[in-house]
């Protein structure tokens, strides 16, 4: 049995050198200085959907052929507190409409507008050690499950997954409390999923558009809709305030809820926005 001390110390390793961050140009001089950025703050589950859109984009804006997008994936909550402690970003995407809710109040973005939707999922190393063959063992039979921090959305919709799954009375009353009595805590989906691609742990909770990347590096088991939070996950979507970029910022807020934007987003794994966007929490 893998010791839990190496697991957490995986943990640590991938926050440094995995989890996503800012992605900011490389090198000085006068000419790279001067050239317009357009820095997005978006959830870690966003980040491979979104730098696909940006030459796309161009594409259909050639105005901004020349501004370099900066990208910032992280934990929602920790994208709201860097927001409001006054980080430079012009775009805020985030991963709960809770979170958008909570800036615009605060008068820190415009009006924000759901722009997709996502579901939870299971995923398992490819080798499967475990021997996981159904929601079921994934309590019973795994050592270590990666699961979000409770601060994170993806933490917070584990959690009410859990408990849909309990009350439906098909997994026992303990369900819940066995899996977090194996729990690996991460600080973003990103962290994960790593931890199952590299087999550190026998299961994880993730997003249903995770598995598109992680490819054939992990299995996955799917959560029937009865088990899904209510709403579904629903990400927000706003421009910062006081953002020097303003007219860029609207202009790829729009892209982004348009038909080619949300072309990518299905891509890649996510669900189409909602009809009606609400500012209201999940």
């Amino acid at each position: 049995m893998r010791r839990m001390s190496w697991v957490l110390l995986v943990v640590a390793l991938v926050a440094m050198l995995v989890a996503p961050g800012v992605s900011a140009a490389s090198g000085a001089g006068t000419a790279r200085a001067a050239t317009p950025q357009l820095k997005v703050f978006a959830a870690a589950s966003l980040n491979r959907a979104f730098p696909a859109m940006v030459p796309v984009f161009k594409t259909k804006n050639p105005q901004y052929k020349n501004v370099k997008f900066v990208f910032n994936f992280q934990g929602t909550d920790t994208l709201v507190a860097q927001i409001e402690q006054g980080a430079p970003a012009d775009v805020f995407a985030g991963a709960s409409t809770k979170y958008g809710t909570k800036l615009y109040s605060e008068s820190l973005i415009s009006e924000p507008r759901s722009f997709c939707q996502n579901k939870l999922c299971v995923i398992l190393p490819a080798s499967n050690p475990a021997g996981i063959m159904g929601l079921a063992d994934v309590a019973a039979k795994s050592d270590y499950i990666a699961v979000g921090s409770t601060a994170v959305p993806i933490g917070t919709y584990t959690g009410q997954v859990l408990d849909k799954m309990v009350a439906s009375g098909n997994f026992g009353s303990d369900y819940k409390t066995l899996v977090m009595s194996k729990a690996v805590t991460c600080l973003n989906v990103t962290q994960v999923v790593s931890l199952v691609m590299l087999g550190e742990v026998d299961a994880g909770f993730v997003y249903v558009s995770d598995p598109v990347y992680a490819g054939a590096k992990v299995k996955k088991l799917t959560i029937a809709d009865t088990y899904q939070s209510s709403p579904l996950p629903t990400y927000p979507i706003a421009t910062v305030r006081g953002t020097k970029m303003l007219k860029a910022s609207q202009r790829f807020v729009t892209f982004v809820m348009g038909a080619n934007g949300q072309k990518i987003l299905k891509k890649w794994g996510f669900l189409p926005r909602p009809a009606a966007t609400t500012t209201a929490a999940p």
